[in-house]
């Protein structure tokens, strides 16, 4: 079979060798200055190919780890060239190999040749990537092609002895050395003086090979190696067997997820196991040094190479607080199945003792479902509470376009469970616990849902009577907005509900609201007039002697929504903007109706503001439907930029004008006589490119003092993804004790250099004069580590003096993560923050 040829640019002959139908040709080939050749890949009746021998048990001496500065990368990697000469034929077993000079590790592994053409643009897995995709599987009745300087061909034991520039090319692998002998029947190859290996995925550069490209089986010596595309990580070892595309072992090895020539850390073992189809690498007698300096021992050690999941132990957290005194957890992650897994955590407090914890999660065509609990069987600061624990159960399934269903379950085993264990504001603030299970139906134009849910109150300071409801169950039905003749629209909602309670009056409510509308929008505005009837009926048990068991009303609005948009050109501090006036009313006529027999199942008091202004009732729920005979004022003006239509500024005014008095309340039978209600704004703009700012006021002109009801004042600096400050000011006057508040909110995220940035913030009430929470830490780190301290100060509960804990989290890209989950802490607590 003729070959194919190519010629370097110093090329003055071309020699054509024909490896499977040409004569015999026993003697050395003259040498030409290069050659290509191109062989058939062999039958599958080959001999046996070459088996390497896998490592011995015994340990070899650790290589001197000397780091090595980055060097620059050229465009390609290349071998030094050697020039060209005659050969000597012999064969393999008669040709001793010359002695291999020691290279420490490390310096192997910073190698410029491992390296170059390759990307080092983020450390370990690449980001996003949580499967491996293996490659397609190689096709062995690819050809081989074969260039070399020098080529010399002996027919009777089909072997091929080349030099000088060899590139040996077999579908998707490539071996790369000055000097190599090819057994052709077996495929094995015998490489010296440099070689220089790749597969999809992995290079490898060492001093001596011996490779089958048939079996791609080999033993490389003085190793450094390169794994890419999903995943950045780099090593070096003494001597390397590979196993198979996807599999190879290592022996005295260095492994690490930095750069070339960042020595933060590494992993230094006896021996080493990667496998790529499994995501999973190996290490025997290991050691983990942070520069240089070992800091822990394992004698044996599995860790993950790409995002994929597998079972075994994570690396444990430590911590100190308070109410736990010196905290430890081990957590063991347990990959149940393809679509399952869970997370068992042991968790040590030296002041309560022993809890375990556990989180399963669970992912079907059709569901995902998880679950979080822990348990303490027994706490040594307060032996009286007997068990206690915690469960949060959510769950969210579809079973087809149409059908859904939702759970969200907590519940704790002690009143003060949260403000015991929760390390987090949110948690320790709340009083009831939500237990609610959903299926729903929609459809193009219309939807309907099924609810049941109830509470679990663990403030101790809600009496009885005052505990929320149950809804066994909660039925509610939704027509979308449908097309009528003339321009005309109607839709329907529909609500049944049985309120459950103990020591409360309880029993069913239904509610329908049919709506028509005739709206006209147009792109300088709006009018749209709605009519709307309100229909309730109740049927109670345990209701007043002197109010019905069984209560109806029909109660009729109307409401009339108008708005324009006027518009100029105008100017920005030199940029071209748009800025627009909307001036917009709203008008509601609602008839009065007594539904002071009505029990508050649901309904409290609408929250004022801005957008509260220019709603239908000023009360949640259904209990309680407002008389109104109001108009609504409101102005809005905006300031667009014309290049990216970003809006640059916004200011938003609006108050309510009464007609007549509110005769309809709450509680109480006392009618509110006034003549407007609280002047309300907004005001949010993007001052520069890195600032912006945003408020929200009420300001009550029938009051004396203080005429401010609400103030929300927020200022914000964020030029990049590293720097970040949030400053903010809060107050609002409440209508009881427990809405009352005035609080300042500092926060910030900032760079201390190239490689440190510091984080905290502080939560301080004005109206208590006590902090909060407040944290300040610091983090460092660089591509392939981070290091985070935090220190916490935490107000669990107003009359519990506040809490301290210590936090510490080391990141090894590539490795884990190794103490308390702080960047969680850091989302949770700066607004704005994100990890890298």
């Amino acid at each position: 079979m003729p070959t194919q040829a190519d010629f370097h640019p110093h090329a003055r002959a071309l020699l054509l060798l024909a490896l499977a139908s040409t004569s015999a040709v026993s003697r050395s080939a003259e040498p030409s200055a290069a050659a290509v050749v191109t062989a058939p890949a062999p039958p599958s009746t080959a001999a046996t190919a070459f088996t390497p021998t896998p490592p011995a048990a015994a340990a070899t001496p650790d290589a001197l780890l000397t780091p090595t500065a980055p060097m620059p990368a050229p465009a390609a990697p290349t071998l030094p060239p050697v020039a060209a000469q005659p050969l000597t034929i012999a064969p393999p077993d008669e040709r001793p190999a010359a002695p291999v000079a020691a290279i420490p590790v490390a310096q192997r592994a910073n190698d410029p040749l491992l390296h170059q053409g390759l990307d080092w643009n983020y450390c370990g897995p690449r980001p996003g990537m949580n499967r491996f995709v293996p490659p397609p599987p190689p096709d062995d009745r690819q050809p081989i092609e074969i260039t070399a300087d020098l080529v010399d061909y002996d027919q009777t034991r089909d072997l091929l002895q080349l030099r000088g520039d060899i590139d040996i090319v077999q579908d998707r692998s490539r071996l790369r050395t000055p000097a190599a002998r090819y057994q052709r029947t077996t495929g094995e190859i015998n490489a010296s003086d440099g070689v220089l290996l790749e597969h999809p995925g992995l290079r490898l550069i060492g001093a001596q090979a011996d490779y089958n490209l048939q079996t791609e089986r080999g033993h490389v010596q003085q190793v450094g190696y390169r794994l890419h595309d999903q995943a950045n990580l780099r090593g070096a070892a003494q001597e390397v067997w590979l196993l198979d595309a996807q599999r190879s072992q290592y022996r005295d090895v260095l492994y690490t997820t930095c750069p070339p020539g960042d020595a933060t850390w590494s992993v230094r073992a006896r021996d080493l196991e990667l496998n790529q189809d499994s995501g999973l690498g190996t290490v025997r007698h290991a050691r983990l040094q942070l520069w240089d300096v070992p800091v822990f021992y394992t004698p044996y050690l599995m860790f993950p190479i790409d995002g994929r999941r597998h079972s075994g132990f994570l690396i444990p957290a430590i911590g100190s607080a308070d109410e736990t005194g010196l905290d430890i957890s081990i957590p063991y992650y347990w990959n149940i199945a393809p679509n399952t897994d869970a997370t068992l955590t042991p968790r040590i407090m030296s002041e309560r003792g022993f809890m375990l914890g556990a989180e399963v999660r669970h992912l079907s065509p059709w569901q995902r479902l998880e679950f979080d609990g822990e348990i303490l069987p027994e706490d040594r600061a307060n032996p009286d509470a007997g068990i206690r624990g915690a469960l949060h159960l959510t769950q969210f399934g579809w079973l087809n376009q149409h059908w859904s269903s939702a759970i969200d379950f907590t519940t704790v085993s002690d009143a003060d469970y949260l403000t015991d264990f929760g390390n987090r504001l949110e948690l320790t603030s709340v009083r009831n616990l939500s237990q609610r299970a959903d299926v729903s139906y929609s459809d193009a134009d219309w939807w309907a849902l099924a609810r049941v849910q109830q509470f679990q109150t663990i403030d101790s300071n809600i009496a009885p009577a005052n505990r929320p409801y149950e809804q066994l169950p909660h039925l509610e039905f939704h027509l979308t907005p449908q097309s009528l003749a003339g321009g005309f629209e109607y839709a329907f909602e529909a609500q049944y509900d049985y309120f459950a309670h103990q020591t409360a009056v309880h029993g069913s409510r239904f509610v329908a609201i049919p709506t028509l509308r005739w709206p006209f929008r147009r792109g300088f505005g709006h009018l749209i007039p709605r009519a709307r009837l309100y229909y309730t009926h109740y049927d109670l048990t345990n209701q007043r002697a002197d109010a019905d068991r069984q209560l109806s009303h029909l109660i009729p609005s109307f409401e009339l929504d108008g708005k324009l948009i006027f518009e100029r050109e105008t100017d920005w501090f030199g940029q071209a903007t748009i800025q627009t006036l909307e001036p917009r009313f709203y008008y509601v006529r609602t008839a009065y109706a007594d539904q002071a027999d009505n029990p508050l199942f649901d309904t409290t008091a609408l929250e004022f503001s801005f957008a509260s202004l220019f709603r239908p009732n000023r009360f949640t729920g259904y209990d309680r439907i407002g008389d109104e005979n109001r108009l609504t004022l409101g102005l809005t003006s905006r300031t667009i930029a014309n290049r990216d239509g970003d809006e640059l500024v916004r200011v938003s005014l609006g108050q309510i004008h009464y007609f007549d008095a509110r005769q309809l309340q709450l509680n109480d039978s006392q009618v509110r006589d006034i003549s407007s209600s609280p002047l309300a704004a907004e005001f949010a703009a993007r001052l520069t490119r890195n600032w912006s700012a945003q408020a929200g006021l009420q300001w009550n002109p029938h009051h004396e003092e203080p005429t401010w009801e609400k103030q929300v004042l927020q200022l914000r600096y964020r030029p990049d993804t590293k720097q970040l400050f949030n400053l903010a000011y809060r107050y609002n006057l409440g209508s009881q004790a427990s809405e009352q508040y005035e609080d300042t909110d500092l926060s910030f995220q900032m760079p201390v250099g190239s490689h440190m940035r510091l984080v905290g913030r502080w939560l301080y009430s004005l109206l208590h004069e006590e902090t909060v929470e407040a944290f300040a830490g610091v983090e460092f780190g660089q591509c392939c580590w981070r290091l985070r301290v935090l220190g916490q100060h935490l107000k669990r509960d107003a009359a519990e003096p506040a809490s301290t804990s210590v936090m510490l989290q080391l990141e090894l890209a590539g490795l884990g993560a190794f103490g308390n989950s702080i960047d969680k802490v850091l989302e949770r607590g700066i607004y704005g923050y994100q990890t890298d």
